[in-house]
């Protein structure tokens, strides 16, 4: 028997909204492939990207290809591996803010869960900008997308910060998602602070016999924090321009 902890997951479809984005191509899809060559996902599997860019299963790889190797640096890369994992990656061109599109993405799924001999459970990742939050789950309710198909099926759909733009409207989008999916059925989730280094802050002060004596307010003046970037806005104006670096990085980031 398999011990919990490196127990695989559900044979499952991860769909992707805002699959040619930046934080697909940045972090998403270099982690998954992380997961693949640790042998880390589920054995029958599939990535579905869906966005409004025109691109074909074969030109979204290869764009998922350059992402990849960016993202890994100096590591070393098994083109044996790369080349394995791009085959479980498909792309679905479709306009997220018309419900009459989610058809294409209703057929595309089907015939992927026949292709790949996938079950019926699915996770929607919404990988794009805060608006869509609310679009995007009304959509897959109107089409039927938001309930499994199958008794021993499911629906998941991860939300990425920022949340809202206030405890208000953190409230009420709550309150929508909650109509569409189950609690259980529903991810709020910060890429940042899944970070290793930022879950083991507390460790790093509280265990350590050097440190926690004196980490306190009898020996600590002040506290500054930085944040070092080289990356740039790049061509994330858009973005920015809505959400703001105060709630894009301070918030959480730097917090």
């Amino acid at each position: 028997m398999e011990d919990w902890k490196t127990k695989r997951a559900d044979d499952q479809l991860l769909v992707i909204f805002g699959a040619s984005g930046d934080l697909t191509g940045r972090k998403l899809l270099p982690a998954l492939f992380e997961l693949f060559i640790g042998d880390m996902l589920p054995e029958h599997f599939a990535i579905l990207g869906a966005a409004r860019t025109a691109f074909t299963d074969d030109e979204f790889r290869t764009e998922q290809r350059k992402h990849i190797l960016e993202a890994r640096g100096d590591k070393e890369t098994n083109s044996e591996d790369l080349d394995k994992f791009l085959r479980i990656l498909f792309y679905q061109a479709f306009d997220s803010t018309d419900s009459a599109e989610y058809v294409k993405l209703k057929d595309r799924i089907h015939l992927l869960q026949q292709q790949e001999s996938l079950s019926d459970r699915i996770i929607y990742y919404l990988a794009t900008p805060p608006l869509m939050y609310e679009l995007v789950p009304k959509y897959l309710q109107e089409n039927g997308l938001n309930t499994a198909e199958t008794a021993e099926g499911w629906r998941r759909v991860i939300v990425e910060k920022p949340f809202g733009t206030s405890l208000e409207t953190a409230q009420q989008l709550n309150k929508h998602l909650c109509r569409i999916f189950d609690e259980k059925e529903i991810y709020r989730i910060d890429h940042y602070l899944g970070k290793e280094t930022v879950q083991n802050i507390l460790v790093l002060r509280f265990s350590n016999g050097i440190f926690e004596p004196l980490w306190n307010r009898n020996y600590v003046d002040s506290v500054e924090i930085s944040a070092s970037e080289t990356l740039g806005v790049e061509n994330r104006g858009k973005y920015y321009d809505g959400v703001g670096a105060l709630r894009d990085m301070i918030q959480n980031h730097l917090m």
